[in-house]
């Protein structure tokens, strides 16, 4: 979970959520909430909910439970692109702990993610909100498209940092605005509201996604809960590889581009593109990227009055910037 003074104003919520996360995943087959139940419990932060629950608080939303089935939807739609992700990465830790695809295989863990999207949209059914739906229907379509674009140029050091940023966009950014407006929707909050949450979410995940690449080199891998330079080794172009691509030696590019191209890197290999990585500084300079997404997500809230929930928006902005894991 993330830190408390970061929850405080949506605690109660919070748990109810918590609650029913675990609640929504009975059904005929117990081999599927054996697997649903093992990533919701396997120390995820609620990012998601959390931004959800906080929006709609901002926004002024009271009484009922249309947020805390909403906010179930969040956590489900993340909880399934784990899945999937680590079956076409066909990674061994999640978390830290062994994933899905290791533990059940992938034929089995692929049809629990999809159940986790059709359980999201029954809720979304009963809810009925034809907007809050089509915000999540959007999120699901470009979170797939993103997906297909990131396999498709695994490897590929001539992405272009737009291509790079669309795929990041699509992965991460797309459902955090997502959280945020259906939040700002369900209080009927003015559309200048509905639009600035749904910025702040856009950029907060783009600096999210960012501040991974750059843990993805830095990290301790006891915190980070998958081996350190993983993304690499799967061939995912990330932002320190294009500053060493920008900045490197012409010796440099040439030997990130014969590692890339290799079917498998070995600890020694990868030793070599950690050691580019921290020479040419890009992991700092990842992290001045950040910068840039994290201060339009604080800039998007100006336009709200001072509150609890307002005061927890930014702090997330700042936890997401900090955070080591």
């Amino acid at each position: 979970m993330i830190v408390e003074k970061i929850l405080l104003p949506v605690i109660d919520e919070l748990a109810q959520v918590e609650e029913r996360l675990f609640h929504e995943i009975g059904g005929k087959v117990e081999l599927i909430a054996d697997i649903t139940r093992y990533v919701l419990k396997s120390g995820g932060k609620r990012i998601r909910p959390t931004l959800l629950l906080l929006s709609a608080k901002l926004c002024g939303y009271r009484g009922g439970s249309r947020n805390i089935a909403l906010a179930v939807v969040a956590e489900y739609m993340h909880a399934a692109t784990l899945i999937h992700d680590d079956i076409i990465d066909n990674a061994d830790k999640r978390r830290g702990l062994p994933s899905v695809n290791r533990i059940w295989g992938p034929q089995v863990s692929v049809l629990a993610g999809d159940f986790l999207y059709a359980r999201s949209l029954q809720i979304l059914v009963a809810d009925g909100d034809v907007s809050v739906m089509q915000a999540f229907a959007d999120a699901t379509v470009r979170m797939t498209e993103g997906e297909v674009g990131e396999v498709q140029r695994a490897g590929d050091l001539d992405l272009t940092y737009d291509e790079y940023l669309e795929i990041i966009v699509s992965k991460t950014g797309t459902l955090m605005s997502a959280a945020c407006k259906a939040g700002a929707l369900i209080a009927a909050a003015p559309a200048e509201a509905v639009a600035a949450l749904t910025e702040f979410g856009l950029n907060l995940g783009v600096g999210f996604q960012l501040v991974d690449d750059a843990l993805d080199f830095a990290a301790k891998e006891d915190r980070l809960g998958k081996p350190v330079g993983n993304d690499f080794k799967e061939g995912k172009v990330t932002f320190p590889v294009f500053h060493v691509l920008r900045a490197g030696s012409d010796a440099d590019r040439k030997r990130l581009r014969e590692l890339a191209a290799k079917e498998s890197i070995g600890e020694a290999e990868l030793a070599e593109v950690k050691e580019m990585v921290e020479r040419h500084g890009a992991v700092a300079a990842t992290m001045e990227r950040v910068r840039t997404y994290l201060d339009q997500a604080k800039a998007s809230l100006v336009i709200f009055p001072d509150s609890a929930a307002k005061r927890s928006l930014v702090s997330m902005v700042d936890f997401v910037r900090d955070r080591d894991w």
